[in-house]
């Protein structure tokens, strides 16, 4: 599955490619991003079932 990290001005942030895109999965990209960005203001998915289970342990 793709995942992606875009800015507010549509460049983009990071690429990853993984096999699932589960809890631990989101937790691992959001860890990976957010070491390598500024802490953003204002998160926005693709409503993604496990984005909000990875979001409140991270």
């Amino acid at each position: 599955m793709l995942w992606r990290a875009i800015d507010e001005h549509g460049s983009e942030l990071d690429v990853l490619l993984q096999k699932h895109r589960d809890k631990t999965a989101a937790k691992r990209f959001f860890r990976r991003v957010l070491r390598s960005a500024p802490l953003p203001r204002k998160i926005v998915t693709d409503r993604l079932r496990s984005y909000p289970a990875a979001k409140a342990e991270t």
